[in-house]
């Protein structure tokens, strides 16, 4: 309980400008670079949790967060070779986190590498067959690959496990973004 306090004191103060770059531990700065990754400072997200990772301070669930959202950051600003390398480096300290095989395969994807996003992705649905987000990235492989009609059920999967998304509701119905 104490822990979970000062994770959210951290963040809090992060956020309220409170810690310094030179002020903040591994942690801190952890949370911090979600904190900028959730503002969308991806810059400042990949400054942040490289000196939390490079603090070599971190846990390993932390050390998994840290490359995580790093990885969703340099995504984020194309840097795919970058978010590539980091959702690796975590999937070797965690193989069967789904979600990071989910991003590893939307990196890849968004790279134009599709055999090895298709690998990802249906590692990611094998983990988790209740991930929205992973369905919704195995419609956009089929999309890639032209086959429309495939693409579209596994929206429809997406949508059936998210009803609230727009987003995958847009692609189950074939309408362009609001």
């Amino acid at each position: 309980m104490a822990a979970k306090r000062s994770v959210g004191l951290v963040l809090a103060m992060a956020l309220a400008g409170g810690i310094t770059a030179a002020g903040a531990d591994a942690i801190g700065d952890n949370n911090i670079c979600y904190a900028q990754f959730a503002a969308g400072d991806y810059p400042a997200a990949i400054d942040y949790c490289t000196r939390a990772i490079d603090s070599g301070e971190l846990g390993t669930d932390d050390l998994v967060t840290a490359l995580l959202n790093r990885g969703v950051a340099y995504k984020s600003t194309r840097d795919y070779e970058r978010a590539i390398a980091d959702y690796t480096e975590a999937l070797r300290l965690a193989p069967e986190d789904a979600l990071l095989y989910q991003n590893r395969a939307n990196a890849y994807r968004e790279k134009g590498n599709i055999a090895p996003a298709l690998a990802d992705i249906e590692k990611s649905i094998a983990l988790n067959p209740d991930s929205a987000g992973a369905w919704y990235v195995r419609g956009a492989l089929a999309e890639a690959l032209g086959n429309g009609t495939v693409a579209r059920r596994y929206y429809m999967t997406a949508l059936g496990l998210d009803p609230d998304n727009e987003t995958y509701r847009n692609k189950a119905f074939g309408r362009g973004a609001r």
